[in-house]
């Protein structure tokens, strides 16, 4: 029993250290080098670095690399050479795994900057990828990879059809399916499902998926067409339930576009950022749903405003949250510019961080995870 208490308690010293003291660690004993491989251990860590504030990173993606940001003194720290076969799109970070998807070839990658491993996984899938997420689902607490694939099923071949409707306002007259690809990347299993529900949906390009309550939500609109010519938009945010396989649709804040926002977390609560015309100054609407699923609980926080000159951002500068300071600062992360910056609230300036990125910014922390 004491020697139980003895492990336990070494357990408990080692979590708090961080990646790359417990791999020279390792090395001090068969004991130490067995505890710190354990599943047990892994998760111990990966929980207390996510609830330690020094393990936090953020991180940016560059062409042939990463560049970490400490998420609370915002300075920039490391520099991380992307492995070769992380090639595409940066389609998240979870769990301190990176994912990563080349468009192209259909592969994913995920890779753990912190043990410098990698595994690739190379999908049979057709067509145009629409949404995507990235993360660990509590239900199997496995991670997986959620892709939207969209395909065009054409009802007409005739290429004079086509030739015409090039130079002529006509109403399209292909069908589109919207497919959701569950990947397994650690399994190496993929399943899919055609949703017919969501064949009448249009996702942002490339819309990376945020969680909250247990579902993934992405930003989608939908045509509903009246006439030869006409047709009406519908914005909303689109849900997927991981463990039940179920869709499900939540109403946005009353005249507002998801071509201008993006969702994101805000102190748990699903929250929203708008970008609206404010003749010399871009202005930025911050809400939130503070009753899950109820639409009349959809509040204005807050509104930021930048000049025209105020640190370089464009007029067409797409904000995301990536987080809050204990301050109450938000790290905000722009596109297409792929900028990092710093918002005081409190004094209403701005700081970059980074600029000339290649994505959208996220949280990272350190961990041992990897199958």
């Amino acid at each position: 029993m004491l020697q139980k208490f003895h492990e336990d308690l070494l357990e408990q010293i080692l979590s708090h250290l961080q990646v790359k003291d417990l791999l020279r660690f390792k090395s001090v004993s068969k004991k130490w080098n067995s505890i710190i491989s354990t599943p047990r251990f892994i998760n111990l860590h990966l929980n207390k670095s996510i609830s330690i504030p020094s393990h936090h990173r953020i991180f940016m993606p560059y062409p042939k690399s990463f560049r970490a940001v400490d998420f609370h003194r915002m300075d920039v720290q490391d520099h991380f050479p992307r492995p070769a076969e992380a090639v595409g799109t940066f389609i998240g970070s979870s769990g301190g795994l990176i994912c990563y998807l080349n468009k192209l070839t259909r592969r994913i990658c995920v890779w753990n900057p912190s043990l410098r491993l990698s595994k690739t996984l190379d999908l049979n899938i057709q067509g145009s990828v629409s949404f995507f997420w990235f993360g660990r689902e509590s239900s199997d607490d496995e991670y997986k990879v959620v892709l939207g694939i969209r395909s065009v099923v054409r009802k007409n071949t005739d290429p004079n059809l086509y030739a015409i409707r090039r130079i002529t306002i006509m109403p399209d007259q292909d069908e589109y399916r919207n497919h959701i690809y569950v990947i397994k990347p650690f399994s190496c299993v993929s399943e899919s499902s055609t949703q017919l529900e969501v064949d009448h949906l249009y996702f942002s390009s490339s819309d990376e998926g945020t969680v909250v309550s247990g579902l993934v939500h992405w930003f989608a609109g939908s045509y509903q067409i009246k006439s030869v010519i006409g047709s009406i938009y519908h914005d909303a945010v689109f849900t997927y339930d991981l463990g039940g396989k179920t869709l499900g649709k939540l109403s946005m804040p009353v005249g507002l576009s998801s071509s201008t926002g993006s969702i994101g977390v805000i102190d748990g609560c699903l929250s929203a950022i708008y970008q609206l015309c404010g003749g010399d100054c871009e202005i930025y609407e911050f809400w939130m749903m503070k009753e899950y699923g109820v639409k009349e609980s959809w509040t204005k926080m807050m509104s930021l405003s930048f000049g025209n000159c105020d640190d370089g951002l464009s007029s067409f500068s797409r904000l995301k949250l990536v987080g809050a300071t204990d301050t109450g600062d938000l790290i905000l992360c722009c596109a297409p510019d792929c900028q990092l910056l710093i918002y005081n609230v409190a004094e209403k300036k701005s700081k970059i961080i980074l600029s000339n990125g290649y994505g959208y910014a996220r949280m990272y922390v350190e961990t041992l995870v990897f199958p």
